[in-house]
């Protein structure tokens, strides 16, 4: 059983349309034209950010919009929809919709992910006239979209900070003693963006691409601070990981199971206690040193 929380995503580019300030666009709609329309403030943008869209719905009845928008990329021209990124499938379902009130906004985040390359994109929504129900599915003749157009710069990564291995092992035994285990058989960690090593350690989706460290340990362990339903019993595993905001030190992430990650495909691999080391973990309430563990 796997638990996880998460605490908590080369041109300048300017989000465009024909207008001179906040980026719009709209489409014929329940209350005629323009009453339905995205609008996008005017900033730079690039990959590896997340862009706020505001729905704005001016029409004098509610509507039903699709649940996220779609992000599409011009290429030659034909819109292409961006549905994977590293690999991994992430298209927007686009087929069920919730109702937004009459002359209403509403925002909506689209993740520009860190892999898209430098261009012309527009995000899309698919809405109709609301019938009553909180959801529904967007389909037939009555269903309508909507667009607006961003000018997308090249990811540009921030530097990469480094945490101390005395922090790290600081960390990780800490977690290890809070969830049952004070003697760890293994720590190891690698360093990348937040997504990757949230991906790779939980399979799980984290639109943030700061650096981070992802730490793996091996002993048993038991969640005992989980929230879990009534009689159930706590996760447990053999496996502990954190994902930790390198620039901060902040834990962001925390696992248990019994998958150890693949830490290589994050970067290299450090190890920071094991077979290779000889001094043991030091306890959670020993002051670190800062000294590195001596290797055989």
């Amino acid at each position: 059983m796997r638990f996880k929380t998460t605490l908590a995503m080369l041109c300048a580019a300017a989000v465009c349309l024909v207008c001179a300030g906040a980026v719009f666009a709209g489409s014929s709609g329940p209350g005629g034209v323009g009453a339905v329309r995205l609008v996008v403030a005017r900033s730079a943008v690039r990959a590896g950010q997340v862009v706020r869209v505001t729905v704005v719905n001016s029409a004098p009845s509610a509507i039903l919009r699709g649940l996220c928008l779609t992000l599409e990329r011009r290429l030659g021209r034909r819109w292409v929809a961006v549905t994977r990124t590293h690999g991994v499938p992430v298209g927007c379902v686009a087929s069920t919709g919730i109702v937004q009130p009459a002359r209403s906004r509403e925002q909506v985040g689209v993740p520009l992910y860190d892999d898209l390359g430098a261009g012309v994109y527009r995000v899309a929504l698919r809405y109709e006239s609301a019938r009553g129900q909180p959801l529904g599915k967007l389909a037939g003749s009555q269903v309508q979209s909507v667009q607006a157009r961003l000018v997308v710069g090249a990811f540009k990564p921030g530097p990469e900070p480094r945490l101390s291995e005395s922090k790290i092992l600081a960390l990780a035994t800490q977690a290890a003693a809070g969830a049952g285990d004070r003697s760890p058989l293994l720590i190891q960690h690698a360093e990348g963006t937040h997504f990757d090593a949230v991906l790779i350690s939980s399979r799980n989706f984290v639109f943030e691409w700061n650096w981070s460290v992802l730490i793996a340990v091996r002993g048993h362990f038991t969640a005992n601070g989980a929230p879990i339903p009534a009689g159930a019993k706590p996760p447990s595993g053999t496996v502990l990981t954190l994902v930790v905001n390198a620039a901060s030190g902040q834990v962001t992430d925390f696992g248990i199971g019994d998958r150890y990650p693949p830490l290589a495909q994050l970067g290299p691999v450090t190890t920071d206690f094991g077979p290779r080391r000889r001094s043991a973990p030091p306890r959670p309430d020993d002051r670190q040193s800062g000294r590195r563990l001596a290797p055989n």
